[in-house]
């Protein structure tokens, strides 16, 4: 097992709650269907789970070693809830990017508090 690389993020919730407000595209160009279901169904904290999904998505990004742009876009990944321990599902031109570095897999931590949603993301070649 081998570390291809890593990566972080942070952003504020309020951040993403405003975008989402703002512009009714937005929750549709960045989040898939199914991360969109599990967000709204968290009723309140909804905010919390798609900043926490934005900033996991942007980590997962870093540590391909690429931002997004032609080889990669957000909803080429999709973060999906499973357990206690959120999983990364890629798709599309993500996950083409990701067999083509020798990436067989990516651990991911995520959190969040009142104000911020914290995501890393590791990038495995095993």
């Amino acid at each position: 097992m081998r570390i291809y690389g890593v990566g972080t993020d942070i952003i504020e919730v309020q951040r993403v709650k405003k975008a989402i407000q703002r512009c009714t595209l937005f929750v549709s160009r960045v989040y898939t269907l199914h991360e969109i279901g599990y967000c709204r169904n968290k009723g309140q904290v909804q905010y919390h789970s798609f900043a926490a999904r934005f900033a996991a998505k942007e980590a997962v990004a870093k540590s391909l070693g690429t931002g997004f742009g032609k080889k990669l876009s957000l909803k080429d990944i999709e973060i999906v809830s499973s357990g206690a321990q959120p999983r990364v599902r890629m798709a599309g031109k993500g996950l083409k990017l990701m067999e083509s570095l020798g990436i067989s897999r990516i651990a991911l931590s995520i959190s969040s508090t009142k104000n911020y949603a914290v995501a890393y993301a590791v990038s495995i070649i095993e």
